[in-house]
């Protein structure tokens, strides 16, 4: 990580270490699907067959770009951060890959947003849909109504390119939302009965613990004994 100090002298008195590269990161190991189908093969990426889209230089990322927990770091040569032996903690960058676990014709996708309405959220939904069929070659993808509850409660929208193509211009969110309605139990109910092997949520706040805990327990209990 190299530093370039201005020529003016700087108000800012503190001494910056030599070599402050030399702090060492810790890679936070993150589930990964073939943790649990360990089966599974990669695949080149649908991309590098797109006849409309063409990924530019550096477009994929690498497992090498990582993410600082803490992006802010103090320095100076007396701080903790300089001083302390114990390495920083980093993530793996999200990102599209050269390669991908999955055949875009066995995908059936579901979109769900959940919980306070944020501006922007038709947007978002409207994306993922071009992004998934033009860019990616999906062709069942699914919206959830009404939140988490829609899971179980009623049945998804079919959604494609012409249907979403204005909702950009739309408030709110035309897949309406729902704040509560988490029964897990129901939800991967749901899930499985509809078929869905690929679910994006959109969660805004108070539901963003509710997403913390449908992690955890998809990770941890759901994902080992329910996905074939």
């Amino acid at each position: 990580m190299a530093l370039s100090s201005p020529e003016t002298t700087s108000l800012n008195t503190a001494k910056i270490p030599e070599n402050p590269s030399s702090c060492s990161v810790h890679l936070q190991k993150l589930p990964h699907l073939t943790d649990y189908l360990p089966n599974l093969k990669p695949l080149p990426n649908p991309l590098e067959k797109n006849s409309l889209y063409h990924p530019p230089a550096g477009f994929y990322i690498n497992q090498s770009e990582v993410v600082l927990g803490q992006i802010i770091l103090d320095l100076s040569a007396d701080s903790e951060a300089a001083s302390s032996p114990t390495p920083q903690v980093a993530y793996n960058r999200a990102g599209p890959r050269c390669q991908v676990f999955f055949e875009p014709k066995d995908i059936k996708a579901a979109i769900v947003t959940c919980g306070g309405l944020c501006p922007g959220m038709n947007t978002v939904v409207r994306e993922l849909v071009f992004g998934l069929w033009e860019m990616y070659g999906v062709r069942q993808i699914y919206g959830v109504t009404a939140g988490y509850r829609g899971f179980y409660s009623r049945d998804p929208v079919e959604l494609n390119p012409k249907l979403v193509h204005n909702w950009h211009k739309l408030g709110g969110t035309s897949l309406e939302t729902s704040r509560g309605g988490f029964d897990l139990n129901k939800i991967v109910d749901g899930i499985e009965h509809h078929g869905f092997n690929q679910v994006i949520s959109l969660n805004f706040a108070p539901c963003y613990n509710y997403s913390l805990l449908k992690v955890y327990f998809f990770e941890y209990w759901y994902l080992p004994n329910r996905v074939t």
